[in-house]
C-alpha cells in the first residue's frame, strides 16, 4: 500500500503537526546540514522530531551534505549521531546528496566512497540509512554499486518518476500544500512499509537488542561464509580470516569481509584477532 508523506525542514516555519497529522501517513525531517557543528542544526528539527513523537506520526530524518571527502562525511554522520539518538525513527535516516557545488564536483567514485563511508558509520549504530537524490544524479553521478545496497528516495517532480532501478520512496513534488503549514512542501510517497521494517528489525533506537557484537574495522577468524547478509546455506571460505567492512544490523548475518569475501554472523565467528 503505497503511503503519502512530506518533508521538511526550517523553511517551512512553525508547523501546526496538529493539522498535519489529519493529512499523511509520515514525515522526513530535516535534522542539519553539512559537519557536525551546532551552528548547522536545523533550528526547527527538535520541535518538529517532538511533536512527530508526541502525536505517533511515523517520521525519518535527512541530512544535506557538503562532503567533499570521506572524512567530511564521517563528521556528517556525527552530526546525525548526535541529533537521532533521543528519537526512535520509523522511517530510514536520509543521506542528501544533490549540492552540485561541493560533493556534486567530485568524481562518482568518490561521492561513493563518501556515502558509503556515511552509511557504514550510521549502520554501525543501528540505523537504517537510506540514499536520495534527484533523478538525475542517480542516472550520473550515483552510478556505483555501492548505490544499491540502500533504499533510494528519488526526486523526479513528474507525472512518472521513469526510474528503472529499485527505489523505496519518490518526491513527486516540491509545490504541495498542506493544511497545518503555511509554505509550499514537498511531497512523497513510499512504497516499502518502512515502519514494520524497522521496528521489526530493531533499528533507529526501536530497540538495542539486535546490536551487533563487534564493530567495522575488527579483524575476525571464522569457519563459514554466506553469500549474503540473510542466506542461511553456509559456504566454505577461501580463507578464514578477515576484515569487517559493513554491518547490516538485524540481519541474519550482518558482517560483511572485505569488499566480496562473504557474509558471517556471531555463529561462525571464531575470535577477534
Amino acid at each position: 500500500m503505497v503511503k503519502h508523506g512530506i518533508d521538511v525542514s526550517k523553511f517551512q516555519g512553525l508547523i501546526d503537526w496538529q493539522e498535519v497529522k489529519k493529512h499523511i501517513d509520515f514525515a522526513i525531517i530535516r535534522c542539519g546540514y553539512g559537519s557536525n557543528l551546532e551552528s548547522q542544526d536545523d533550528p526547527y528539527f527538535k520541535r518538529n522530531a517532538d511533536e512527530c513523537t508526541r502525536l505517533k506520526i511515523p517520521f525519518g530524518v535527512y541530512l544535506y551534505s557538503y562532503a567533499t571527502n570521506e572524512r567530511e562525511a564521517l563528521s556528517e554522520a556525527k552530526h546525525v549521531l548526535r541529533l537521532v539518538k533521543d528519537y526512535q525513527m520509523a522511517y530510514p535516516v536520509y543521506y542528501d546528496l544533490e549540492d552540485n557545488n561541493t560533493t556534486g564536483r567530485q568524481s562518482n567514485q568518490t561521492i561513493a566512497n563518501i556515502a558509503q563511508t556515511f552509511a557504514q558509520r550510521l549502520e554501525q549504530e543501528g540505523y537504517y540509512v537510506g540514499m536520495y537524490a534527484s533523478l538525475f544524479w542517480f542516472r550520473t553521478k550515483l552510478t556505483s554499486p555501492i548505490f544499491n545496497e540502500y533504499t533510494k528516495w528519488i526526486a523526479r517532480y513528474n507525472d512518472e518518476l521513469n526510474y528503472d532501478g529499485e527505489y523505496g520512496m519518490w518526491q513527486y513534488s516540491a509545490t504541495g500544500n498542506v493544511l497545518g503549514i503555511d509554505t509550499m512542501v514537498d511531497l512523497n510517497y513510499a512504497y516499502k512499509d518502512f515502519p514494520q521494517i524497522i521496528e521489526e528489525g530493531g533499528y533507529n533506537n526501536f530497540s538495542n537488542t539486535n546490536l551487533t557484537r563487534y564493530k567495522i574495522g575488527d579483524e575476525v577468524e571464522f569457519h563459514h561464509v554466506f553469500l549474503t547478509s540473510e542466506s542461511t546455506q553456509p559456504l566454505m571460505p577461501y580463507r578464514h580470516f578477515g576484515i569487517i567492512t559493513r554491518i547490516v544490523q538485524g540481519a541474519r548475518n550482518p558482517y560483511l569481509i572485505g569488499q566480496d569475501a562473504g557474509w558471517v554472523n556471531d555463529q561462525v565467528i571464531e575470535r577477534k584477532i
